[in-house]
């Protein structure tokens, strides 16, 4: 029979909590040989920035619920470390190594690992998760070098929930099937539309919608065979997380949102309850969103680069069609916000060409290549011949946002001018205003 990964506790709660089901601490022990590594220190720096300071997951980071994929390999157990003052310890499960990588400092780090060791890596090739042993640091750098931490960005991803998923076998043969909330998601691990498995639905609770809570206790079956008692979600996630996939044992408890409990026999029929979850909660239409009342709700989006913006929506049904939770929302500056005018300026002047890709719904003024300035300079050609002009954005506390544009040559004088934020995507576009009645709009190449 083909396992699949229930990953309904890293949707309800979109964070992963390590909290230790056991009583397993890292131990000194210093019977075991290590040897200075650079390659540890530089992956336990790299697998750090998957947690936050309380050793919390990042969610957006860790959109498959699994360590091999997530971040690029997993340890297997257990595993001898070094500290750079000579202590050694052992690790015997990644709790323990997170709590190795929360209690270092700059004075007190790992530095040593004791050789061989093995790790777990995926093989795009076979689609199987396969135990790879390293015998020595050059095998560890080269074993760095194909996770391509450098260049890795954070996965960011914000399209409408609609679940893709994708089978994997695990190093003991058996299948599993692991659930993305979007095939963004899915192609930050690496995997594509062909990838795809057909019966995805009943595998995943949709968006982080509360559908329904596990009473606790319960008890789960790894993949590893073994039975954990389990008394809240906070252990159900430290367990699961660094298994493959796992099955409750029934029956189990849970509560729906009309307060009503609810007794689970069979997987069968929590998939059944899945189902339903997903179909009364499918925000790929947002059309309904039109019908709730006007009360703006901001976001902050981060850039790849590091750079982040606010970003306004007309009510909260429209941000979460987009992809955000009650969660994600931050404090507004402006009751009327289309994009604050630290999104626009951010923009804007982030080294891509802008162009004038509308005037009253014409292309009269189409001009391209103009190039904003973090200085409020501009610059634009014509016929070969570069123009200058100035621009600035700023909050009016009762017309709005507003951009001010001034363009000197031919062509661009009608847009100069006081133009109000009427309309904002971005960092695609943005549809301005003026106090007669004429719009524009402003784009660039945007994917």
């Amino acid at each position: 029979m083909k396992n699949f990964k229930l990953l309904i506790f890293s949707m309800v709660m979109m964070l992963f909590i390590f909290t230790s089901c056991t009583n397993n601490e890292p131990f000194v022990d210093n019977l075991q040989n290590t040897e200075d590594s650079e390659s540890i220190t530089a992956t336990l720096d790299q697998l750090s920035l998957q947690f936050d300071l309380n050793g919390n997951l990042n969610a957006n980071n860790n959109p498959a619920g699994n360590v091999v994929f997530d971040f690029c390999f997993d340890f297997v157990y257990p595993l001898t470390l070094s500290y750079n003052n000579g202590t050694i310890v052992t690790v015997n499960n990644l709790d323990d190594l997170v709590d190795v990588m929360l209690a270092s400092t700059n004075q007190l780090y790992i530095n040593g690992i004791a050789f061989p060791f093995d790790v777990e890596v995926y093989n795009e090739t076979t689609n199987a998760i396969e135990v790879e042993t390293i015998n020595n640091e050059e095998e560890f750098v080269n074993l760095i070098e194909t996770c391509n931490f450098e260049t890795n960005e954070p996965c960011e991803c914000f399209e409408n929930y609609t679940p893709v998923c994708v089978e994997i076998t695990d190093p003991f043969g058996n299948t599993f099937v692991i659930t993305y909330p979007n095939a963004c998601y899915a192609a930050c691990d690496g995997f594509t539309e062909d990838d795809f498995v057909d019966d995805c639905e009943g595998d995943y609770n949709p968006n982080g919608n509360d559908c329904f809570t596990l009473i606790f206790p319960l008890s789960i079956i790894t993949d590893e065979n073994t039975t954990a008692t389990i008394n809240s979600q906070e252990e159900l996630d430290a367990v699961t997380y660094n298994s493959y996939y796992f099955d409750f044992i029934y029956p189990i408890d849970i509560s729906q949102n009309d307060g009503n409990i609810t007794t689970i026999n069979t997987r069968e029929e929590i998939e059944a309850i899945l189902n339903d979850c997903y179909d009364d909660n499918n925000p790929n239409e947002c059309e309904e969103c039109a019908d709730e009342p006007m009360d703006i709700v901001c976001v902050n989006v981060e850039q790849p680069d590091g750079s982040s913006y606010t970003y306004s929506y007309d009510n909260a049904c429209y941000a979460i069609c987009d992809g955000y939770t009650e969660a994600d929302f931050v404090f507004c500056n402006s009751g009327n916000d289309l994009c604050l005018p630290s999104a626009i300026s951010s923009a804007l002047t982030d080294n891509t060409d802008w162009a004038v890709s509308a005037f009253n719904n014409s292309n009269e003024l189409s001009v391209y290549e103009i190039t904003f300035n973090a200085d409020g300079t501009l610059q634009w050609m014509s016929s070969g011949v570069t123009f200058s002009g100035t621009w600035s954005a700023e909050e009016n506390t009762t017309a709005g946002n507003i951009l001010s544009l001034s363009f000197s040559g031919p062509d661009l004088q009608q847009a100069s001018g006081q133009w109000r934020v009427i309309g904002c995507d971005l960092p695609c576009s943005i549809s301005l205003q003026s106090n007669n009645g004429d719009e524009i709009t402003l784009s660039r190449e945007c994917d």
